[in-house]
């Protein structure tokens, strides 16, 4: 999907050449399935009240930075959720698709994907308690949506890096022409999006949800992003804004960083290849380090 300047600003990923992937998603959906079940069965889950983003269990997990966290840490969870969670990171299926997803953004977004290598190899090297959910994924963080219908409302994750992607795979029994299609607004396109099937996306800056699907159909997802507040924490000096102001200098060094006041747009978009430099950017970005 493209600007009006040739900017490619989402993709339609799809699905590998690889004839097992619908397995591959299958199984996944299998372990998201068993993950909801378990915390139904011990009374951490029930189909009640909806949150933010739907009427479905989401287990989040990975590192974070925001929301009145005073530095970048793991996500905390009880004992329980973290076991069930683990399970989830370890399942090679989901692996893949982490995997994929990371890819996606190094082929279509190969400027705002080195920029994500830049920046998080130096947080986690400052801070090296915080852990990676997988060892294949530049994305810092994942949420599993655990179904049984994991139909977003139109949302704006806020908190995400404002230009950076989300990966998005979707997997589950319904029919993708009828339902689950994903709408981005400010752009005015509405999409099918079938089961097996992955899209990147600018969340933090399109505000996006899905469609209905049928009654008795059901629907999961796997997202990964990457929260804005860890590239902040990183740019002032593994510190937060205020800390940094609290210093010498400080205000001036913020400034440096944050540019001026309606320009850091620009920047932002510049990480953002056009559709036909993607090669020139592949080749620059790629050639010491394919």
């Amino acid at each position: 999907i493209l600007d009006v300047e040739g900017r490619v600003i989402a993709v339609l990923l799809g699905t590998p050449e690889d004839p097992e992937w619908q397995n591959v998603v299958k199984e996944a959906v299998k372990a998201l399935v068993r993950a909801r079940r378990k915390a139904r069965r011990y009374g951490f889950w029930s189909p009640g009240p909806a949150h933010r983003r739907g009427k479905y269990l989401a287990l989040t997990t990975g590192v974070s930075f925001g929301g009145g966290q005073r530095r970048p840490g793991n996500l905390r969870h009880s004992k329980f959720i973290r076991r069930l969670i683990r399970h989830l990171l370890r399942n090679p299926h989901i692996r893949r698709i982490a995997g994929f997803q990371s890819m996606g953004l190094a082929m279509y977004s190969p400027k705002l994907y080195k920029y994500y290598c830049r920046v998080l190899k130096k947080l986690f090297e400052r801070h090296p308690g915080l852990l990676h959910n997988f060892a294949n994924s530049i994305f810092p963080a994942a949420t599993f949506n655990c179904g049984p219908d994991a139909v977003t409302f139109s949302h704006l994750d806020y908190l995400n890096l404002s230009h950076g992607w989300c990966g998005i795979t979707c997997g589950g029994r319904f029919d993708h022409t009828l339902g689950g299609h994903i709408h981005m607004d400010q752009i005015r396109l509405v999409i099918e999006f079938p089961s097996a099937a992955s899209i990147l996306i600018p969340s933090g800056c399109l505000t996006h949800g899905n469609t209905p699907i049928q009654k008795g159909e059901a629907r999961h997802s796997i997202t990964q992003y990457a929260a804005g507040g860890l590239f902040r924490w990183a740019a002032y000096g593994f510190q937060s804004a205020k800390d940094l102001l609290a210093t010498a200098g400080g205000a001036a060094a913020k400034a440096s960083f944050d540019g001026n006041p309606g320009s850091r747009w620009e920047w932002a978009l510049s990480l953002f290849s056009k559709y036909d430099e993607l090669q020139a950017d592949r080749a620059a970005v790629f050639k010491a380090d394919p």
